[in-house]
């Protein structure tokens, strides 16, 4: 029915206006640290993509939440000195942090629930390895001028989005593999034989 239709419509824009309005409140949060030299000097060193990938792999996994994480990124891009150069290697980390959740869900589950858990992981990690592999191998013959420029909230939500979107156009095909993988960390167990006795 409209009235239904137009309740849904108006659950949308709310959701929108509040992610908006999270978001501003955030930003104004971090606007303290455009002046502070540590956190620049914080935010060059993520320039090495090893340490900007830990980093973003660490703070993800201690708050559990890459949306929660993808959000203080972008909040602390009103300081001007988030480059995407320091926020892609950040942005790799915060999707292998994220799988921190499913591995602490699967302590105490069953073989299957933690090879998922598993699966999950190597996803995260092969894709980013190929990630950093094309990336910054071609950067050695091509020129990525955005690297130096500042980073935006749309911008880092882009390259977040387009990340995982190949990443699993990439490893869809290798599904089996990732299968095999997670049997190798979590090998089948077999049952020991019984003797059933007939009537």
């Amino acid at each position: 029915t409209r009235s239904e239709k137009r309740q849904g419509v108006g659950t949308i824009r709310l959701g929108f206006l509040t992610l908006m309005l999270g978001m501003d409140i955030m930003g104004d949060s971090m606007a303290f640290l455009e002046n502070e030299a540590w956190f620049a000097q914080l935010m060059i060193s993520f320039s090495n993509p090893l340490i900007g990938i830990l980093f973003g792999a660490l703070l993800t996994a201690i708050i559990q939440s890459s949306s929660a994480s993808i959000g203080i990124l972008q909040g602390l891009c009103v300081t001007g000195v988030v480059t995407y150069g320091s926020a892609i290697p950040i942005i790799l980390g915060q999707n292998i942090g994220t799988c921190i959740t499913a591995l602490v869900g699967s302590i105490g589950a069953n073989r299957n629930a933690r090879r998922t858990a598993i699966v999950h992981l190597l996803f995260n990690v092969v894709g980013v390895v190929i990630f950093v592999i094309v990336f910054y191998g071609l950067s050695l013959v091509v020129d990525w001028k955005f690297l130096n420029d500042s980073a935006s909230a749309w911008g880092i939500a882009v390259i977040h989005t387009c990340f995982n979107v190949c990443a699993t156009f990439i490893l869809m095909p290798l599904n089996g593999l990732l299968v095999k993988l997670a049997y190798l960390f979590i090998p089948q167990k077999e049952t020991p034989q019984k003797t059933e006795l007939l009537d």
